[in-house]
């Protein structure tokens, strides 16, 4: 089942609206009454920037000292429920919207509390919800969503993939093109799921979860000279944290541009906020083009932000190799044989650095523990036979 409640946030903390902006930090809430609710109260306005800020827990306990003020304001009510939901409080937040939906019939919130029991499994609870708010809500395109998210939970992928087609002609919002090509992909139709993500990206370029969900399809399907176009154009950057060039490294090597590759390898690690992720990819394909020195400085700044990453340091370990550094590559094999002890492949070039450098009791002893931890591994004997070193 597709964890609803994670799409819905990010829907929630990226989506724009559509009321004309007055730029005062709420033109990206999409839901209409809560943001005017919010342009009312100040004090909404702050518990919303606290939860975008990433204080989910803050956000909460703000608006649960708003509600004795005004047990009966419902977007009070439906902030928390979004708030506790993030914090990971699911009863809380199906309590609160609960409680919103009583005093406003919403489209916005019916959505929230139908995805949280379906997350949650109470699917026949989900349903009564839908029956109970029909005909107030009856032409609410946001009620229908939810509709398909309980199709879905119920193994009726057609009947969801229908439903959200129909809402997508109709609207041609992006974040419908993207809820479908969601529901495609995990129909197992990647030409279809690739097609709705091109339409959410038409629809919204600076949207950086469509962008990535777009790059994504676009290498599972093998469309190198798509990848390349899509993470060159403008807006393509929206994604953030070095992706685009990564990905745009990634056609260029599969079109056989291995110059090309390597630059844009490079300007991930010259982004001004790389993330891990690509800055560990990157490092992956600069160590298999020979590029060593920025190898090595791609997986140190992706070991700054994830110091306690195996593959990681066995990745700057080999780098480390390349460059004839192989003291320094040591130390990296063994954090990395530290932290995945059941890995065989670091514990086994862990011996191999170790027989390198000469270290011959460290050798043995590591030899030892691991014929036991990995009995079956046949590259321990051969290794053994060729690795005779001097005591150091």
């Amino acid at each position: 089942m597709l964890r609803l409640a994670l799409l819905l946030l990010t829907l929630l903390l990226a989506a724009p609206a559509t009321a004309a902006p007055r730029h005062d930090g709420l033109d990206d809430v999409p839901m209409d009454a809560l943001r005017e609710a919010m342009r009312a109260r100040p004090a909404l306005a702050q518990a919303w920037f606290r939860l975008k800020a990433g204080d989910a827990t803050g956000a909460r306990k703000d608006l649960q000292a708003l509600v004795p003020l005004d047990r009966k304001d419902p977007s009070t009510w439906h902030l928390l429920g979004i708030a506790a939901a993030a914090e990971g409080k699911p009863v809380l937040a199906a309590q609160s919207l609960r409680r919103s939906l009583r005093l406003r019939a919403d489209g916005w919130t019916v959505m929230h509390l139908v995805t949280n029991l379906v997350d949650r499994g109470r699917l026949l609870d989900a349903e009564r919800v839908l029956r109970r708010t029909a005909d107030a809500l009856a032409a609410d395109p946001h009620h229908a969503r939810a509709r398909a998210w309980v199709l879905v939970a119920r193994d009726d992928l057609d009947g969801a993939r229908a439903l959200l087609e129909e809402l997508e002609g109709k609207s041609g919002e992006a974040a419908l093109s993207w809820q479908l090509s969601a529901l495609l992909a995990a129909m197992g139709d990647a030409p279809a799921a690739l097609a709705a993500i091109r339409r959410a990206v038409a629809a919204d370029p600076d949207h950086p979860a469509y962008r990535r969900e777009l790059y994504e399809r676009l290498r599972a399907a093998g469309d190198w000279q798509g990848l390349v176009q899509a993470t060159s154009e403008t807006g393509s950057d929206a994604v953030g944290g070095g992706l685009a060039p990564y990905y745009r490294g990634i056609g260029l090597l599969r079109l056989g541009r291995a110059d090309e590759a390597m630059a844009a390898f490079a300007a991930v690690v010259e982004h001004g906020r790389p993330a891990a992720e690509p800055l560990a990819g990157a490092a992956g394909y600069l160590l298999q083009l020979g590029q060593y020195a920025d190898a090595e400085e791609a997986a140190r700044a992706a070991l700054a932000t994830r110091p306690e990453d195996a593959p990681l340091h066995h990745l700057l370990a080999m780098t480390l190799t390349r460059m004839d550094r192989e003291g320094e590559a040591l130390a990296h094999y063994r954090r990395a044989s530290e932290l995945a002890p059941a890995d065989a492949d670091h514990r086994f070039d862990l011996l191999v650095s170790l027989c390198s450098l000469g270290r011959s009791a460290e050798f043995e002893s590591a030899l030892l523990r691991a014929t036991k931890d990995f009995p079956e591994d046949e590259r321990l004997p051969v290794l053994a036979d060729r690795c005779v070193v001097p005591e150091s």
